[in-house]
């Protein structure tokens, strides 16, 4: 027969492993409902901050000149400039979503003698590149037109059109008329990014 030390050891090991037992249900009770969402951990929260502040939005690196040939009284003509519009660098690092443009207009001549309206700027000419985190897929060339008051836009970019673009190739005509009276004449081209 068992002793009395004996059945109360047996009895004690029999209670720890029912104790163990329950334990280890409880533990992947709680595994089982956290994994599942029914247990929501509780604790403290730090909030993360930061700021991405807008970049350049710029236009670079016109053309100083472009100059066209003599021409003699008398003759009328179609002079292409001596320069391209190259390398001309458009910026859009304001990191807002807002498409932009590059337009191009131009003074009459001096003296009024010979309007704006004589010269040709060809945007259709040119070719756009990346020069730094660009996608040339986002910007269009514009289309050829005068360079009167209104002017044209020479390339524009979309929505998504970050980064630095390059232009190259665009060229400019001027119409001479025969009548055109002799003299020097000088006017101004003005590059406008918007």
């Amino acid at each position: 027969m068992a002793t009395k030390q004996t059945i109360l050891n047996r009895a004690e090991n029999q209670v720890r492993q029912q104790l163990f037992g329950g334990i280890l249900l409880a533990v992947a009770g709680l595994m089982i409902m956290t994994t599942f969402g029914l247990v929501k951990a509780v604790g403290d929260v730090t909030n993360l901050s930061f700021n991405v502040t807008a970049g350049s939005f710029t236009l670079e690196n016109a053309p100083l000149a472009i100059n066209f040939a003599s021409q003699a009284f008398g003759i009328g003509n179609n002079i292409t400039g001596d320069t391209e519009i190259d390398g001309l660098v458009a910026t859009d690092y304001r990191g807002n979503s807002q498409a932009w443009g590059v337009t191009i207009n131009s003074s009459n001549f001096t003296g009024d003698e010979i309007a704006a309206s004589a010269l040709n700027c060809y945007a259709e000419a040119g070719i756009i590149s990346n020069l730094q985190n660009a996608d040339t897929n986002q910007v269009a060339k514009g289309t050829n037109g005068t360079l009167d008051s209104t002017g044209i836009t020479l390339f524009n970019g979309s929505t998504a059109a970050s980064g630095r673009f390059n232009y190259d190739n665009g060229f400019i005509n001027l119409t001479v008329d025969g009548t055109d009276p002799a003299g020097a004449y000088t006017a101004t081209l003005v590059y406008t990014l918007a």
